[in-house]
């Protein structure tokens, strides 16, 4: 019952990197990130919780649970959104690669992922095996859309979405990181957001876009 339960959101968070990948506004973008990083909150809650029925002890994922919701799901997704607003949008292609292709793409990175741990020798847990999985293909799929979007938002979301994947590797191989690494790793995606924003306004005041190729007209 508790993998089943694991396995169904893990695989929720996947379909959600797929549903990133064929939206095309950012605003889509941003309510997108906000779901997948709900369904990581829960993962991290149900993980807490089976660990302190077993242990009769407090558990530090719960930590992690409290930081996703404040973060990923309420702080970071409205700070977009008003990023978002604020800079001047055009409604314009923001994906190098169509849609259609995308998703065929995407379909042969988590085919990738795949072949790739199912090859690892030492992994004997079958549950573990497709937590890995789930979570290399989100690491992957995150990067491919970080790197197939022409606007600085859609990046960053990309950005956002691969260390999704990465807290998703590390809480159901390693059933919870302990907590100096969640706090590291947490110091290290704020000050990436922070700098990643600053960014944003930077292109936008300059270009008068939020496009990166326009930041072609550097080039001497």
């Amino acid at each position: 019952m508790y993998h089943n339960v694991l396995n169904l959101l893990s695989i929720l968070m996947l379909i959600s990197s797929f549903t990133l990948i064929a939206n095309k506004r950012q605003n889509s973008y941003i309510a997108t990130f906000r779901a997948q990083s709900l369904l990581l909150a829960v993962i991290s809650l149900f993980v807490s919780v089976r660990g302190m029925l077993e242990t009769k002890k407090f558990d530090e994922v719960i930590i992690m649970f409290v930081l996703i919701i404040v973060f990923k799901v309420i702080v970071i997704p409205r700070y977009m959104k008003k990023t978002a607003d604020k800079v001047e949008y055009k409604v314009e292609k923001d994906f190098f690669i169509n849609i259609p292709i995308s998703m065929i793409i995407c379909c042969g990175l988590v085919v990738l992922s795949w072949y790739v741990i199912y090859h690892i020798e030492g992994i004997t847990d079958h549950d573990a095996k497709n937590y890995l999985i789930y979570s290399f293909s989100v690491v992957l799929l995150g990067l491919f859309f970080m790197i197939s979007r022409k606007k600085a938002i859609g990046q960053i979301i990309g950005f956002l979405v691969i260390e999704n994947g990465m807290f998703l590797a590390a809480m159901l191989t390693t059933e919870g990181m302990p907590m100096i690494v969640e706090l590291g790793l947490f110091f290290d995606l704020l000050t990436a957001f922070i700098i990643m924003g600053i960014f944003v306004f930077k292109i936008n005041n300059t270009f008068e876009s939020i496009d990166i190729n326009k930041l072609k007209n550097l080039k001497g």
